[in-house]
This record gives structure tokens, sequence and C-alpha cells, in this order.
């Protein structure tokens, strides 16, 4: 049915209706021997149609479109359709060879409509129930939603995020710690328990990975990170620590939005769980596609992986890519203000 389709997709299908139309022309024509000049009249397609499409031969537009398809259906059949069009525009044109014309995203878009090849994402509707805590020491929110930075190892988010292992009834716990510079994730933890010694873990892991760093590490005011000896030990690494305002979740934005695209990427690429250990397996398979094959547009194509090796090979002269502002977010605030220094 055409009506209610999207447009490329009607297009499609009526070009395809007159496909089937021109072969029973054409089948009918060898084996009953009727006139073609008759059909063309009863089924009202006109003679010369059909002989513009009897001696059809493949554009140059048609041949490329075929080859990115086949590309299309190669990356989706491997990462089970985890990317819409943004992404797997980006992801084709990394692998273009030098001198090949730019793939768009508007061809990749209608490919991907006609031949039904959608995006498995798959959002999540939670609920949660935090317990509130007295915090032992609190920190200022030095960071104040500046989530721009100009190398690698100068300002790291971290946070707690959980997933229900299905079946089971239990939970595991990620704990990350975040690069805002190039959106890497430099150590995480996994654990059956949302306890200090799994972001104790995670920060390890981190300085294993950057022995050197000294970064502003930000985090919410869950009682992991408001922890005396965690403050101290971060003093003793020469970092100093940052932390969001209760009940502002916005401001750690970038490792709250991390944390769902990861487990909406867990979900797609390793769908069928059974158990802790191969939640463990699914997570780090998981993050390690995201650091090597998941391209980012704010890196103009580049994953965070390749944007911290860019940076690493030659630290004095490491890119910034600053986050664009997204206009109706400035409008917004800007309403806001508006709003706020009217007269009583």
């Amino acid at each position: 049915m055409v009506i209610g389709q999207p447009k490329q997709r009607q297009i499609d299908l009526r070009h395809s209706q007159k496909q089937i139309l021109y072969e029973l022309i054409k089948q009918c024509h060898q084996e009953y021997n009727w006139p073609i000049d008759w059909m063309c009249k009863q089924i009202n397609i006109a003679r010369s149609a059909y002989y513009k499409w009897l001696k059809h031969t493949p554009s140059k537009r048609e041949l490329r479109d075929q080859k990115i398809l086949e590309r299309i259906k190669a990356i989706a059949k491997s990462n089970n359709s985890l990317f819409g069009s943004p992404k797997m525009t980006l992801a084709l044109n990394n692998e273009l060879e030098e001198g090949e014309p730019k793939i768009y995203r508007r061809t990749v878009a209608r490919l991907m409509c006609v031949n039904y090849i959608y995006t498995s994402k798959a959002r999540f509707n939670k609920k949660y129930r935090y317990k509130a805590s007295r915090p032992e020491e609190t920190s200022a929110n030095v960071l104040n939603r500046n989530f721009n930075a100009s190398k690698p190892n100068e300002k790291w988010c971290t946070d707690i995020t959980e997933e229900k292992i299905p079946g089971t009834g239990k939970k595991i716990y990620l704990c990350t710690i975040f690069d805002l510079y190039d959106r890497y994730p430099v150590g995480y933890a996994l654990s059956q328990r949302n306890d200090t010694a799994l972001v104790n873990a995670a920060l390890i892991a981190a300085w294993k990975k950057e022995p050197d760093s000294h970064a502003m590490l930000h985090s919410d005011r869950g009682f992991q990170f408001t922890r005396v000896p965690f403050t101290n030990e971060l003093k003793e690494h020469g970092m100093s620590q940052s932390m969001s305002r209760v009940g502002r979740c916005i401001d750690n934005g970038p490792m709250e939005g991390w944390q769902g695209i990861i487990k909406e990427m867990r979900l797609v690429l390793y769908p069928e769980i059974n158990s802790y250990e191969e939640m463990v397996h699914a997570f780090n398979k998981t993050i390690d596609y995201y650091i090597n094959y998941d391209p980012q547009e704010r890196f103009e194509g580049k994953t965070a992986g390749e944007v911290r090796a860019e940076a690493k090979r030659n630290p004095s002269k490491a890119r910034e890519y600053k986050i664009k502002q997204d206009k109706r977010y400035k409008d917004y605030w800007e309403e806001i203000e508006a709003k706020k220094n009217q007269p009583a």
C-alpha cells in the first residue's frame, strides 16, 4: 500500500509496481505472442515507456546506490541495525578511499527507508528511587556546565548506572570515568554491588591508563563521592573535585547521556543476556565498540578512540572540538532570563 508511507518509499513502490507490469507485458508477449501495443493500452501504459524500460541499462547513480546499499546492509548486519542514517553516513564516509566522492545523509536515509532498514535503538523509561544520605564532604559546582575541554585529561566526569539482568532478579552496576575532551571512557568497572569498591576500581583503572593525569573530577553527591577518604585520595593524586548541585542532573549532563547511549547500544548489540557473566562480557564489548567503531558527528565522523589517539600523538597541537550550541536551547534560556528581568 502506497498511501501512508514515507515519500521516498511511495516513489519506490510506484516504480516497483510499474516494473511488475513491464515484466508481465514482456512475459505475455514471449509466451502468448500478445501484441505489445494492445497490452499497453489495456493497462494504460505508454508503449514508449515500456520500450525505454526494456532497453534500460543501470546508470552511474544506480550502480553507486547499489554499492552503498550493500555496505549499509553489511554494517547494519554487523551491529544489529544500531545506526540511524546520520551515523550510518559517518561510518560509510570513514570507509571511502582517497578520491571517492562523499556520501550524503539524504542518500543514505533514502536507501535505508526504501529498503526497510530501521535503527534498533530502544528508549528507556525507568523510574529511579534515590535514598537520601548525609554527605561527609561536598564540593562546589566548579565545572558549572562548562563541558568543553581543550585537551585530554583536563576535565573528567564520573557516575554510576545500573541495569537489570533479565531472568535473574539481579542488577549490574557500571561506574565510568569519562573524559569530556573526547567523550572517552578512561576507566570503568562493573560489579554486582553499588559500593565504594566499585568507584575505587573505576578510578584505579583510569589512573592505570592515565598515570600522569591531574584532571578535575566532576560527580554527583552520591555517598561514594562525598567520603573523606575518596576526597583525600584525589588530593594525593593532584586532582581537584567538582560536584553537581542537589537535584540538578543536567550539571553532569554528558556523563548521564553517555550512560544512556551505552545501555542502548548494549541492548541492540547483545540483546540475549541470561547471566551476570554474559552482561559483563556484553558491556565490555559494547564499550570497546563505542571507542573504536562508533563515529561521532561532533568529531567529524571520527570515533572517540581516534580523536584521543590524534591528541596523544601531538599533545601541543590537540584540536579542540567545541560543543555546538543548539539554537532552541539558547532561545529558551534567553526567554527565561527575559521573564526574570520583567518588573513585578
